[in-house]
């Protein structure tokens, strides 16, 4: 996997207020958290337009692989086992994920 890839996961069990279900999400590792055998960190993408600025459109169709207009909620990144993974959609494209990693770093930093 390679940041930018968009792939199906199931989030479940939750606690609180974490997205759940099976649902896409943006991996955002880069290849050096590979140092953590079986991990990966993924933002996970949700239909609903909740009008929050952080909230990044993501395109259906294209590249995306997407059957619906989504946004990434990177509040809500994760690390996730490999074996959540249900399969691989597609990709998003560089600018898109310019605007993830910036509104990444309010949350991380």
């Amino acid at each position: 996997m390679t940041p930018g890839d968009i792939v199906v996961v199931d989030l479940d069990p939750v606690i609180g207020h974490e997205q759940g279900g099976r649902r896409p999400a943006v991996v955002v590792s880069s290849r050096r958290y590979s140092v953590i055998p079986g991990l990966f960190l993924a933002i996970p993408l949700t239909t609903a337009d909740r009008g929050l600025r952080h909230h990044i459109a993501v395109p259906a169709g294209g590249t995306t692989g997407l059957d619906r207009d989504s946004y990434a909620m990177p509040e809500q990144v994760r690390a996730l086992a490999h074996k959540r993974i249900h399969r691989r959609l597609g990709t998003l494209d560089d600018a898109t994920m310019d605007e993830i990693g910036l509104y990444l770093h309010y949350f991380i930093a």
